[in-house]
């Protein structure tokens, strides 16, 4: 016995016609005629007969029909019910840099929290990207925050364009950098480089560069935590790339000052998930949330 046998034999109790049940449901006569039989065959009752050219319920087809009806009653309140936890009660798993999390991430968790608020929202400050495939190759995120497509559909995940914004180069207001006229990073090759954890996808951004441009800095600190970092800068121990964001308040105020050399890195942001993902009501609304706010709020709106 199952759902579409009783709800095939909801609609023939009601019209005591297997056409018009058939055309009810958009099935075949012969599929009503051959799910009642089958029911029937279950039960090893007669749920109906023939009285001339009428149909009719037997005694056992008219107790039967109140508890088929009691039954298709709770399987509906059942999936409204899952439904509904489904919908105020689900959890979303997000990985993102610390600069995203602390930048990004609060004015699109206030607005998830402001539709949808028994939601549970999860975020794992991760920097590795390989780290971050394999979360969500495994199912234990639903999305990531990802930077310059490090995350694309030949690995298997699906992305959308967020925003574009500046990295740029700070320094405190007293760095002998500041002196410099559009300098190379070849001319800052003295400074102290003050470095995100290895793997920061920013780091690599620059590390590149580096690279491209065969130069090393004097010497360099890892610093791991953002703000850490930036108080450092403020200290006059060295220089950084940093997203514009990051400093924005910093070079307002003019606590740092951005330093005006002679490349102009841009930054773009995706989200990924896995390409697989049957995505939810909750998750869909997720991506668009996230979408119209890094465009709200980047220097540099993608159309």
């Amino acid at each position: 016995m199952d759902m579409k046998q009783l709800a095939t034999f909801k609609i023939a109790s009601e019209t005591l016609n297997f056409t018009k049940t058939a055309k009810a449901l958009n099935y075949a006569q012969s599929s009503v005629t051959s799910q009642i039989k089958s029911l029937e065959s279950e039960l090893n009752v007669k749920l109906f007969e023939r009285l001339g050219s009428k149909l009719v319920l037997t005694s056992n087809g008219i107790n039967f029909k109140g508890y088929a009806d009691m039954i298709l009653h709770q399987y509906k309140s059942a999936l409204e019910a899952i439904s509904d936890n489904k919908q105020t009660s689900a959890t979303i798993t997000v990985a993102a840099t610390e600069s995203q999390c602390t930048y990004k991430l609060p004015g699109i968790l206030a607005e998830i929290n402001e539709q949808y608020p028994n939601v549970k929202v999860i975020i794992k400050p991760i920097h590795q990207i390989d780290f971050i495939q394999s979360e969500l190759q495994e199912g234990r995120l639903d999305f990531a925050f990802a930077f310059n497509e490090d995350l694309n559909d030949e690995q298997g995940f699906q992305t959308t364009l967020l925003a574009e914004e500046d990295l740029v180069l700070v320094a405190s207001p007293l760095n002998k950098a500041n002196n410099l006229i559009k300098p190379t990073l070849k001319d800052l090759h003295e400074q102290t480089i003050l470095l995100t954890e290895k793997g920061c996808s920013y780091r690599g951004f620059l590390e590149n560069m580096m690279a491209e441009s065969n130069m090393a800095f004097r010497s360099s600190y890892e610093i791991t935590n953002v703000e850490t970092l930036k108080n450092c800068l403020k200290s006059n121990l060295g220089i950084a790339l940093l997203p514009y964001e990051v400093v924005r308040e910093e070079i307002q105020t003019g606590k740092l000052k951005r330093i005006d050399f002679n490349s102009n890195p841009i930054w773009v942001h995706y989200l990924s998930w896995h390409k697989d993902k049957v995505l939810t009501e909750i998750q869909e609304n997720f991506i668009s949330v996230s979408k119209n706010h890094f465009r709200n709020c980047s220097l540099l709106p993608i159309d």
